[in-house]
């Protein structure tokens, strides 16, 4: 007594095109994430070449007696060497929040769409049993039997 096992969804046409819906936004979303951590990055390799490297240079050939911590021969009466200084110091701290939280995006962006990928497949089976259901109760009359 064979049982005869039919492919069933529960799902209706209208859910499984909702669940295709919300993959499509999770991946919009990640795509978002992504671009944003490479707009991030790109900011901070940009000030990095247009801002931070032009004061370095600046600096070594103004200030041949001093190092970027600051020692050297008349330390206390610099105001300029001060300056330089204090606009020096504050730059990595930015390059690095701009660099870390660029790539802390793209791998937020990267895990959203992976995400998406995973819901995806997982709703195969039931995409798959909804078309053989449509098949089944729709047979087409157009196809002619074949000739062996």
């Amino acid at each position: 007594m064979a049982q005869e096992t039919t492919a069933t969804t529960d799902l209706t046409p209208e859910e499984i095109a909702a669940r295709v819906g919300m993959i499509k936004k999770m991946l919009m979303v990640g795509g978002v994430f992504v671009a944003v951590g490479y707009l991030l990055v790109g900011s901070a390799l940009f000030f990095e070449l247009t801002q931070f490297h032009p004061l370095l240079d600046n600096f070594f050939a103004t200030q041949t007696q001093h190092s970027l911590a600051g020692g050297g021969p008349d330390r206390a009466g610099g105001a300029a060497l001060n300056a330089q200084l204090a606009t020096i110091h504050q730059w990595p701290s930015t390059l690095l929040w701009l660099k870390l939280g660029g790539v802390a995006h793209i791998l937020t962006g990267i895990f959203i769409a992976l995400a998406a990928i995973v819901r995806a497949l997982s709703m195969m089976p039931d995409r798959l049993g909804s078309m053989m259901m449509t098949q089944k109760s729709a047979p087409s009359t157009d196809v002619a039997p074949a000739d062996d």
